[in-house]
């Protein structure tokens, strides 16, 4: 063979090897660009928004530099874009390339007239969820364009002025063709959505509503009075350091926008209005932003006005008589309210501005620039009706965040002195029903307050952590708002967090509650003998005795009811009845209405019991009959609820075993051994969620109370048998003398959930009754059917 010749083939073979290596290194480092760029698509840019401000995820305000615009306004677009059919999809080509003929602008002159086109996208994508989305991030967006944008990589100047934008004229002219204009979108009523005190009006007629509902109608902008009831007073500059959004001293460009807080007191109705004119620079020339909101303190009701104009916001000189509503004469500016602000570039205000009342200051901020300190919370709050009677009614668009609830005790990290120490009814206010459908007051509000102004590690908190803080910020940021719970038969409970334990203790408890509007179930599990001890739940690891729901009761808002056998037949276990405040309903399917938009929606006599209640909770109660024993038990099923605390409450965090107690102290990691685990379960978990006779909901027989449906010793200790209970009261309790496993399977084989399977199974072996899988059949059904009917 040629030596040659081997030499240059094996020099094609080694380079072709090496050519294919890099081919593959390129191709390998193209995927990953590719990851991490759908990754980075992925990520929304903006968390929340408003006062002039955008915040990420870490809840840090984003340098607006012309990188951060251009980046997440194409972002909104292409959201916008891709939910359009392939026909509108033409259509906002062919307006764009109309929009962007023969202009030869600069690059903030080109986002200005793709904001344009961005506009044309809002009215014509059809989905309201999307829209709600990308509307006002990109108006937002649109007000951030009329100061000038400066690079990432441009040398920053430490200017205390912001220096205007104002686009070519070319610009301009095109923006204002009739051709190309779209006019004022606002977003429609959204339907499906809970409310409380949403408005479809704006103008004049939110005036007139606010003032219906007892709150105060703010003075024009700038009419000011010393003693802030004939216009507005001055209060001061809240300082920069205390600002959760809109000023960045330590951004690159710092950015300096002076905050006045002003207020407004009314005896008639008993009022008042906080207005935070943020001016655009350190000069205090020009007003950017003047947010106002007014409540009335009785009523607690509330109303929100914003310097915009078709979705704006508009700058002006400082000193500028702005009027509230209305403007004074044709075409001219006003304060912008109600149904005219969704959508708009002021962002959503009860987003951030939710809880207890809707003012955002922290107590201690100091308002005087010099001198004697102004101290907000002993100054400026102690002489006005800053809090309402009742938590706070926004009057605002169906859209946004009705401020429904608030959070309760036990989901706050436990001590007196921690969170729940201030943030109670009557002192700084209860928190909002924290989820993730409001990141604003999560990411702006929580996460700035725990990290800078309210410092956990510090007085006035020193015995909560900042981690303590952290971790209850991110359990409930990230926690949905609605959720759905099991208490099935032999008592098989489904946390709210969807986590399957079973707990067999017997006496009444409080199942599932929250506070705002009242709303409380409770239930009562009795005992079930047997002569052997059924097998060990997976979750717990506990073999033990074994309890059945044998009776319910609801509280809604003011009205008691109960689901239970009757007095005559108790002791034989006879069939359900309805009672609501102790009176039997004698009604049919048509229903029974409990006020304040609560409603038994079935409310047929001895059958199921199902509640649509306001807050959206769907509360069905389904009554089984055990056929071998003439025993009848209960099966309960939650569905979209906000209620949060019970031992159907959620499990928060992997140092938690099971639900928190009422004070919202925690039972810790699941002990080892198998009597500590018991102890922990059926004696102190157990007896913090019992119910007590001034807290019962029940209806008892006379001379009869919670004590007689009570055995604190069910289940026995691990070993110690089933066949005694201390109960007296309620039917005699069943015994089971032999497990029926073998009817199990067949029994429970048609059923696909598999907790529900795996409740069937356990179930049917206990009590050996086939007619017990009946009811986990049905409750298979309703939850496919919630599931079908959420996805909607």
């Amino acid at each position: 063979m040629n030596v040659k010749r081997l030499g240059r083939q094996i020099h094609y073979i080694v380079k072709g090897i090496c050519e294919m290596r890099s081919l593959l290194r390129r191709t390998m480092y193209v995927l990953i660009l590719m990851a991490f760029t759908l990754i980075a698509q992925e990520q929304e840019p903006i968390t929340t928004y408003g006062h002039g401000g955008f915040l990420g995820l870490d809840g840090k305000q984003i340098p607006v530099t012309l990188e951060f615009v251009t980046k997440a306004q194409s972002y909104y677009m292409s959201k916008l874009t891709e939910a359009l059919p392939a026909a509108k999809k033409s259509q906002h080509s062919a307006y764009q390339k109309r929009l962007m003929a023969n202009m030869d602008v600069n690059a903030q002159d080109r986002l200005i007239l793709e904001h344009q086109s961005a506009e044309w996208l809002v009215a014509n994508t059809a989905s309201s969820a999307l829209k709600l989305q990308c509307a006002g991030r990109l108006r937002a967006l649109r007000l951030a364009m009329n100061w000038k944008l400066s690079s990432e990589t441009a040398v920053q100047s430490n200017s205390e002025k912001r220096e205007r934008h104002t686009p070519a004229n070319q610009v301009i002219q095109r923006l204002n063709l009739p051709q190309l204009r779209i006019g004022n979108n606002l977003l429609p009523k959204t339907s499906g959505i809970n409310v409380r005190s949403i408005t479809l009006n704006s103008g004049q007629a939110y005036i007139n509503e606010c003032q219906a509902a007892g709150v105060p109608i703010p003075p024009t902008i700038n009419v000011m009075d010393p003693a802030g009831t004939a216009g507005w007073k001055s209060e001061g500059f809240i300082p920069v350091l205390d600002q959760f959004i809109g000023s960045d001293p330590s951004g690159s460009p710092p950015v300096i926008s002076p905050a006045e807080l002003r207020s407004f007191k009314t005896s008639s109705p008993e009022g008042m209005c906080f207005a935070l004119p943020r001016f655009t620079d350190a000069t205090k020339t020009e007003v950017m932003l003047d947010g106002v909101i007014c409540m009335g303190k009785q009523s607690s009701k509330v109303c929100f006005w914003d310097n915009q104009r078709m979705g704006v916001g508009f700058p002006f000189p400082a000193g500028t008589q702005i009027p509230i509503g209305v403007p004074a004469s044709a075409g001219g500016l006003y304060q912008a309210g109600g149904k005219e602000l969704e959508g708009g570039s002021g962002g959503v205000c009860t987003d951030c501005h939710a809880g207890e009342n809707p003012y955002i200051i922290h107590p201690k901020s100091n308002l005087a620039p010099s001198g004697s300190p102004t101290l907000l919370w002993e100054t400026v709050i102690a002489s006005l009706p800053s809090m309402p009677v009742n938590r706070y009614d926004p009057i605002v668009a169906a859209t946004w965040p009705q401020n429904k609830l608030s959070q309760l005790g036990s989901t706050l990290p436990s001590g007196s002195t921690g969170c729940s120490g201030c943030h109670v009814k009557g002192g700084a206010g209860r928190f909002p029903h924290l989820s993730n459908q409001i990141s604003g007051y999560c990411a702006a509000v929580l996460t700035n307050a725990i990290n800078r102004t309210m410092r956990p590690t510090t007085p006035p908190n020193p015995h909560i952590t900042s981690a303590a803080a952290g971790t209850f910020r991110n359990t409930w940021c990230n926690f949905p708002p609605n959720a759905a719970s099991e208490d099935d038969g032999d008592p098989h409970l489904t946390t709210v967090n969807q986590i399957h334990y079973d707990f067999q203790s017997a006496g009444e408890f409080s199942a599932l509650r929250n506070s705002d509007p009242d709303f409380e179930l409770q239930t009562r599990q009795s005992p079930v003998l047997t002569t052997f001890t059924p097998g060990a739940n997976p979750y717990t690891g506990l073999a033990s005795c074994v309890s059945l729901n044998t009776a319910a009761a609801v509280r809604v808002g003011k009205r008691r009811v109960t689901f239970q056998t009757s007095g005559s037949s108790e002791q034989k276990g006879g069939r359900y009845e309805l009672r609501v405040d102790g009176k039997v309903v004698t009604g049919t399917a048509a229903g029974f209405d409990l006020g304040g938009g609560n409603r038994i929606v079935n409310a047929s006599p001895g059958g199921q019991a199902e509640f649509q209640l306001a807050d959206g909770t769907r509360l069905v109660i389904t009554p089984a009959f055990w056929t071998s024993q003439g025993y009848w038990y209960l099966h309960i099923e939650v569905f979209n609820t906000p209620a949060r605390e019970g031992i159907l409450g959620p499990i928060l965090t992997s140092t938690d075993w099971l639900p928190r107690a009422p004070d919202g102290s925690s039972f810790g990691l699941r002990p080892v051994a198998l009597l500590d685990r018991h102890n922990v379960l059926n004696t102190k978990f157990a007896d913090a969620w019992r119910v007590k006779p001034s807290t019962s909901l029940f209806d008892y027989e006379p001379g009869t109370s919670t004590a007689d449906f009570t055995d604190g010793n069910w289940p026995s200790e691990p070993g110690k048998g089933c066949t005694v209970t201390t109960v007296k009261a309620g039917p005699k309790p069943p015994l089971v003398r032999e497990p029926r496993p073998d009817l199990a399977k067949k029994a429970c084989a048609g059923i696909k959930d598999k907790p529900v399977f795996d409740n069937c199974i356990f179930d049917v072996t206990v009590m050996g009754d086939t007619a017990a899988a009946k009811a986990h059949q049905m409750t298979a059904k309703l939850k496919a059917a919630a599931a079908v009917a959420a996805a909607k």
